[in-house]
């Protein structure tokens, strides 16, 4: 009867993860976003990209793009205009 329980388990994750998705407060999220939320709740990134029609690939490469950003100029030579201030 437990090996039977814990089969279900991944489903019963999968289908709070789509309630989830589909509440008034995630409407407004991007795809990454949402990627990352639906992660966030154990989602593997596969099971997130299939919710969300696109691929594990670009979801790979929107947080590699959000991570760049963040570090911003780390790396970069100093330009004339940032050397006088």
């Amino acid at each position: 009867m437990i090996e039977s329980d814990e089969s279900w388990l991944p489903v019963i994750a999968r289908a709070l993860a789509y309630l989830c998705m589909r509440s008034e407060e995630r409407k407004g999220a991007g795809i990454q976003e949402n990627a990352e939320f639906l992660e966030n709740l154990g989602l593997s990134r596969a099971d997130a990209a299939a919710m969300l029609g696109t691929t594990s690939a670009s979801i790979t490469e929107m947080h590699r793009r959000v991570r760049k950003k963040k570090r911003g100029r780390r790396g970069q030579k100093k330009t004339e205009t940032s050397r006088r201030q």
